[in-house]
């Protein structure tokens, strides 16, 4: 479940308990604030209370997105029990004298509601949600936790994960020939890994084989001493940890946040007035639109629109062919533009959508693509995150005309660095440092 959904699910969860508690003291007490307005006080603070302790120990609102019908019930009628034995504890304890009537009235206004808004939420969700194609997986090894693996994924169809076979070792190496084989010819999107590995090498050769080829790796084992959540049926057997920090959902989630809040305050306090000024200025230096939208290939090598202000006349080759010192399709104020790279500020609207990040690779053309991935072994791994406005190449000097090939080895060098050592922090610094070479200019600017 997305952290929007788990907020609201959250917050209307409180209100709609408080409500029940409140319209259950006005029927059994009609004049309650003169009289019982302490009870009702001590009541809604034990209600919360309990409420908040038990959201942060059993986490309810862990659902997949593809939740059945049957999971509902059993997840949160459990968590509601515990809830009303908690209440009752409570009160024991404090020695409050609650009648059973009004304690099963708060519930009865309160279940009913509870679960219909879920169940419009999942019907809507079900209705207006595109179909997920199923997500081809293998699993390296064979052994129990590898097993039942397999039964958790073919009991949970509706996850959409499609099991494609198990990966032996042999002679206690991983056969990556063979895994390399299976995920070419079955098209595989997640391997889990579930035995552990030899050495580092080994780690490292199957971080390679994932970044190069795309495909999500995850390392699984048995946790020694887990504590039993009240979801612990949605989950699959086992712990799994992402052999890229940017595959864990946390550090997704955090990333996507920040890009959220990074761009959008660019977007309301800056670009909300800046747009205007430089398209005014781009129509009085040149015919044409103010915008230039190129496709690039990003994330997973799936082609969006780059949005940059334009800087060049309307030309034919825009799409193909790169920009070189003293272009002449690059009018006097695209000159500017570029050389104090102004021209890339749009693109916080496509991070705003979803198609680029604030801090990555920075996007190919496709010809680019084509052209480099035949050449490069691991020019295919940059692809692997979301292509950014500015990343660590760029920070680093690498940025504009690709001149040569080790040009673009140095940046393929730089962008596997960033995807395989990604933290919040390294973020921060990329930006930092995208500032200082602003400030100080570049010569491959133009």
């Amino acid at each position: 479940m997305s952290i929007v959904l788990k907020t609201l699910f959250s917050l209307l969860d409180i209100l709609l308990l408080n409500i029940s508690i409140y319209l259950a003291f006005i029927y059994f007490e009609t004049n309650f604030w003169a009289v019982n307005s302490q009870e009702f006080i001590y009541m809604v603070v034990y209600s919360n209370l309990a409420w908040f302790f038990l959201v942060m120990v059993s986490a309810p609102y862990n659902l997949d997105k593809s939740w059945a019908l049957v999971k509902i019930l059993k997840n949160q009628l459990s968590f509601l029990f515990i809830h009303l034995l908690v209440i009752a504890s409570l009160m024991v304890f404090f020695e409050k004298n609650y009648s059973f009537l009004l304690i099963a009235f708060i519930y009865l206004l309160f279940v009913p509601t509870f679960f219909c808004y879920r169940l419009m939420v999942l019907y809507f969700r079900k209705l207006f949600s595109k179909d997920v194609p199923y997500r081809n997986f293998i699993i390296i090894g064979r052994n129990f936790l590898a097993v039942d693996i397999r039964k958790f994924y073919l009991m949970n169809s509706e996850l959409g994960y499609k099991f494609n076979g198990y990966v032996e070792f042999e002679k206690g190496t991983i056969p990556m020939e063979k895994i390399n084989a299976i995920c070419i010819n079955r098209e595989i999107q997640e391997i889990f890994c579930c035995v552990p590995l030899g050495s580092e090498e080994e780690l490292s050769q199957l971080i390679n084989f994932g970044l190069n080829s795309l495909i999500k790796v995850k390392m699984v084992f048995e946790p020694e001493n887990q504590s039993i959540q009240l979801n612990r049926f949605d989950k699959h057997p086992g712990i799994d940890i992402a052999v890229l920090k940017l595959d864990d959902p946390y550090s997704r989630i955090i990333k996507r946040i920040f890009d959220l809040f990074f761009a959008g305050v660019i977007s309301v306090l800056f670009l909300s007035w800046f747009i205007p000024i430089v398209g005014l200025l781009i129509k009085l230096d040149s015919k044409g639109p103010i915008f230039f939208i190129q496709q690039r290939k990003g994330r997973r090598n799936i082609q969006f629109g780059c949005i940059k202000f334009r800087t060049m006349v309307q030309n034919l080759e825009s799409a193909e062919r790169q920009a070189s010192r003293n272009d002449p399709r690059i009018t006097k104020f695209g000159s500017f533009l570029r050389k104090s790279s102004i021209d890339e500020l749009p693109q916080f609207i496509n991070v705003l959508l979803g198609s680029m990040s604030v801090v990555g690779p920075r996007p190919q053309m496709p010809k680019h693509y084509d052209e480099y991935s035949k050449i490069i072994d691991e020019f295919m791994g940059r692809h692997y995150v979301k292509s950014g406005i500015t990343g660590l190449a760029q920070c680093m000097g690498y940025r504009g005309e690709i001149r040569d090939i080790k040009d673009m080895e140095n940046r393929v060098r730089l962008d596997r660095y960033y995807i395989e050592h990604w933290t919040f922090w390294f973020d921060i610094k990329i930006i930092f440092l995208t500032l200082v070479s602003l400030i100080r200019g570049s010569d491959r600017a133009f």
